[in-house]
């Protein structure tokens, strides 16, 4: 859930700032993305298994308390949630061709629900 969270972050920030350019440039984007595909998975798997090996427990309790205040907090702030961008759909079967600010929020919590069974 954690590592959901944290890549959140990391998404809304691309979304930000290329929801400012034409669609163009995050389709063409989210295509480089795609093509790497296999290297996201390694290296997704790798800090995941590197944080759950050596973070310790209270650790990521704490880090997931401040990664989630602090989106909370931007949420409270942000203006614009139908802005977004496109996405590599070869990631995770929840990231859609487009998605606004409004989809990027709701995703960790998707994500959580389809991978925990």
């Amino acid at each position: 859930m954690l590592l959901g969270f944290l890549i959140m972050r990391a998404l809304l920030a691309l979304a930000r700032g290329l929801s400012r350019l034409p669609r163009g440039a995050s389709r063409s984007f989210a295509r480089l993305l795609n093509a790497g595909t296999r290297p996201f998975d390694v290296a997704n798997y790798l800090w995941s298994w590197l944080g759950g090996t050596f973070l310790p427990r209270r650790g990521m309790d704490v880090l997931c308390d401040h990664t989630i205040a602090a989106l909370h907090w931007r949420l409270d702030r942000e203006c614009g949630l139908e802005r977004g961008m496109h996405y590599p759909t070869r990631w995770d079967p929840f990231l859609q061709d487009f998605m606004t600010l409004a989809d990027l929020y709701r995703f960790p919590v998707q994500h959580f629900a389809f991978r925990r069974f």
